[in-house]
């Protein structure tokens, strides 16, 4: 039988899909346990939406997952640059926030923000929480490193060193086995990379309080010099040291519980909680600390204030202070740093640390170590204008990690909701008797119960136009909601949830009150047209939008800093592929006797540019983006040309895309090391073969967003809908009404079954793609059927054409289509 022949009966159709949901759903169940262990920590319920509840919310059902795939090769080359000084300290101060810096109470820290660069840290390691042992072994990776000793279920200190005779130097305590789990980890993290490449250089370190030896220890463990305190060091040890480390853990101490030690095999008693000193004592302390070191290190120092990581709850965004010479010449100044691992003015990141110290004393950034070098960025010349506007963004952050678990589950359940009520308007309507049962696959309601239905079907249609196209418009109207302060707003969860809200009616009023109106395809065509145009716009101006954002990322969970995330990538897909269809559908209409492969030319053409916009590194930068891409609007095209889509295009579009997105790597990778992104890091990870590592772990990563129940339960509704849609011949098909009408709108719903099917099978993201891909198409062909149902007059479309409907499609759709001549 021909592969989207019409002679395809429906039952066996029904029952294809139907197992094909069964085995979805069983798939999903069985991942469940496993999935958590491999998201891991980055599946975060708090997830980040992803990788947990995912994209849970979209970090946490991963949309965005940290992404371990940063470049694991030297973050940059120190040949031909000379050493913008001899002397590096960096003092690390676990919790330090923004908040925290004020001119009155820690006056020596405003002083350095003054006359120094800021940023925001991003501290994400391996964990959603960084205790400050990750923290230290991360600056001496220069990769995501983390450690909880067996007998310490939380967030232990590092171990006290003793100053060794006459200020000789210190090793870290069991480093060998902290060193061999990271270097085993997915992350391959090398422990002890920075204080070796120090030594490499000819130069000698020196730590200052147990924290500072993890951070500043060689290949070996071991330090060149330690002293236990900031008053212990002598003049001649700052003088000595080419990289010297300071650990000023006082408010970690305050706030992190010390375990008890215990006998192998007892369990640890949590400790008893002791008097906190109130905060403002313990950063007068900080602040004092900082301002002894800064008096006693050498005057030509570079001096770097990090908050290396968080003290026992959830992390945020920590400070960063650099002041004295700088990697990239001259001094450092304000306002902000930044650098290409973010590419936002004011946000670096943990892993940037050691590259800028290796940089700025003239030594290479050791192998492994993923950050990059920072630059000077541009922001409010006051400077406490300057740290408010930090500070706003780690409160936003904060806010949207807060939310972003029940804002998807309502967000789920909202579309959710939105379908069934389409369904069930397109259930009650076009019924022919009232003694028929309405069937569903092996569902069935009784003849009494469908004709209450039957009756119902108007005031059901009247809610569910507006809701489906509510539907559509949530997506873009998240994107939009960063546009409004609501951060500024107290409490800040219900203005995020009303901006939202407000946006999503507004977008849906102009789409239900504009001239194109008139057209059954014309509101939900506005809709995907603005959505498409809104997320392409932002994408290729630097996707800033998507910070911060409910489906984008956040630099707390530190998945992708810039770039197209996974829930954008979905809808903005989705949208675009029913743009293009409802476009051409227009044309083909108003000039009839135009040929196919014509009328399809704007829709190659502005797919052409989309792809190059999503998949460009320092654009969209979405590797995974080209290869859901091409393939999806490959086909979509081919079937708006008239062009039947084979198995031998269909590998073709899908080999273009891996074609295409590899050629975009190779021109990423000519950069200098210090200016790639991932692309040019990954084609260097195939030519060390280490790509095949990276792909497995993306492959389980995928396998695990099975587990994240909302959005394969989203998938499972969308599926349900376009199958309960497709599957009603008796009673008048939807699917056959809207292709009636628009032909050609059966090329955006295979284009969106195509998004998800690769972005499934290719994306780390896993069942994000379909669920929001589906869910649109699904939303788009509801409405639109409910309208052409409807009308009165159904306006009149040029008949099919013998290759009109696209013979490659599923055969779910083709076996509903319209009865175009063969």
């Amino acid at each position: 039988m021909e592969y989207g022949s019409r002679s395809i009966r429906a039952p066996r159709i029904r029952e294809r899909l139907l197992a094909a949901l069964a085995a979805l759903l069983a798939v999903a169940v069985w991942t469940q346990p496993a999935a958590a262990d491999t998201a891991g920590a980055d599946a975060t319920a708090e997830a980040d939406g992803t990788a947990g509840a995912a994209d849970t919310a979209a970090d946490e059902a991963e949309p965005d997952r940290a992404d371990p795939d940063e470049p694991a090769e030297p973050a940059g080359t120190a040949e031909g640059v000379e050493a913008a000084t001899d002397h590096v300290v960096l003092i690390g101060v676990p919790g330090l926030t923004w908040e925290d810096i004020t001119p009155e109470g820690t006056p020596t820290l405003w002083r350095t923000a003054e006359r120094g660069a800021a940023a925001n840290l991003s501290i994400r390691t391996v964990t959603p929480r960084t205790c400050p042992m990750d923290g230290w072994l991360t600056i001496s990776a220069g990769q995501r490193a983390t450690w909880r000793p067996p007998d310490s279920p939380g967030c232990v200190l590092p171990t006290a060193t003793d100053d060794g005779p006459g200020g000789s130097g210190a090793t870290v305590p069991e480093f060998d086995t902290i060193a061999a789990a990271n270097a085993g980890s997915h992350y391959g993290a090398r422990v002890g990379s920075l204080g070796q490449a120090v030594r490499d250089a000819g130069g000698r370190t020196l730590a200052v309080g147990p924290g500072a030896v993890l951070g500043a220890a060689d290949r070996t463990g071991a330090v060149d010099l330690y002293a236990s305190g900031v008053g212990r060091v002598t003049d001649a040890q700052w003088s000595a040291a080419t990289l010297a480390v300071v650990d000023i853990d006082d408010l970690a101490r305050a706030y992190l519980p010390l375990w008890p030690e215990t006998e192998e095999g007892e369990e640890p008693e949590e400790p008893e909680a002791e008097p906190v000193p109130e905060r403002p004592e313990l950063l007068e302390r900080v602040d004092d600390a900082v301002a002894a070191v800064l008096d006693a290190a050498p005057g030509d120092a570079a001096v770097l204030v990090a908050g290396t990581s968080g003290t026992g709850g959830g992390s945020e965004l920590n400070v960063l202070l650099a002041r004295g010479p700088a990697p990239t010449g001259g001094e450092y100044r304000p306002p902000y740093l930044s650098s290409d691992s973010t590419r936002h003015p004011g946000l670096v990141t943990l892993t940037d640390i050691p590259t800028a110290v290796l940089r700025t004393l003239g030594a290479e950034p050791a192998t492994g170590m993923i950050g990059r070098l920072w630059r000077p960025a541009d922001g409010p010349e006051d400077t406490a204008d300057a740290l408010h506007r930090l500070r706003d963004v780690n409160d936003t952050a904060m806010v949207v990690d807060r939310v972003k678990a029940p804002f998807f589950t309502f967000l789920v359940a909202a579309l959710v909701a939105a379908l069934g009520l389409g369904v069930l308007a397109v259930w009650g309507s076009g019924r022919r008797t009232a003694d028929v049962p309405l069937r569903l696959g092996p569902l069935a309601l009784p003849a009494s119960a469908a004709a209450r239905l039957a009756a119902a079907a108007g005031p059901v249609r009247a809610l569910a136009g507006p809701a489906l196209l509510a539907a559509m418009a949530l997506p873009v109207a998240v994107y939009l909601a960063n546009l409004v302060p609501w951060w500024r707003v107290e409490p800040a969860p219900p203005a995020l949830v009303g901006t939202v809200a407000a946006i999503t009616a507004l977008i849906t009023a102009l789409a239900a009150a504009g001239p194109w109106r008139r057209s059954p395809l014309g509101p939900g065509a506005f809709v995907a047209a603005f959505t498409a145009l809104v997320m392409g716009v932002d994408i290729a101006t630097g996707a800033s939008l998507q910070m911060n954002n409910l489906t984008g990322y956040s630099p707390i969970v530190a998945g992708r800093f810039y770039g197209t995330g996974n829930l954008p990538l979905a809808a903005l897909t989705a949208s675009l592929l029913i743009a293009l269809s409802c476009l051409t559908q227009v044309l083909r209409t108003r000039a009839p006797h135009r040929s196919r492969a014509w009328l399809a030319a704007p829709a190659a053409l502005v797919g052409a540019v989309t792809i190059v916009v999503v998949g460009w590194p320092g654009l969209g930068t979405s590797f995974g983006g080209v290869i859901v891409l091409v393939p999806a609007i490959g086909v979509t095209v081919m079937m708006l040309a008239g062009w039947r889509v084979t198995v031998l295009r269909f590998a073709l579009a899908g080999g273009a895309g891996l074609v295409l997105v590899l050629s975009f790597a190779f021109l990423d990778y000519l950069r200098p090391a210090s200016e790639r992104s991932h692309f040019g890091a990954f084609f260097g990870q195939i030519l060390d073969g280490e790509a095949v590592t990276v792909v497995v772990r993306k492959l389980a990563a995928m396998v695990g967003t099975l587990s994240n129940w909302p959005l394969t339960l989203l998938t499972v509704c969308a599926l349900v809908a376009l199958f309960a849609i497709a599957a009603r011949p008796a009673h008048g098909a939807v699917l056959r009404r809207v292709y009636g009408h628009a032909p050609l709108v059966r090329a955006a719903v295979v284009g969106c079954l195509t998004t998800g099917a690769v972005g499934l099978a290719t994306k780390d993201s896993g069942i994000a793609l379909p669920a929001f891909s589906l869910t649109l198409a699904a939303a788009f062909v509801l409405y639109t059927g409910i309208r052409v149902a409807s009308a009165a007059a159904p306006e009149a479309v040029p008949p099919a054409d013998d290759d009109d409907d696209g013979e490659g499609e599923l055969a779910v759709l083709t076996a509903t289509g319209p009865a175009g001549p063969r």
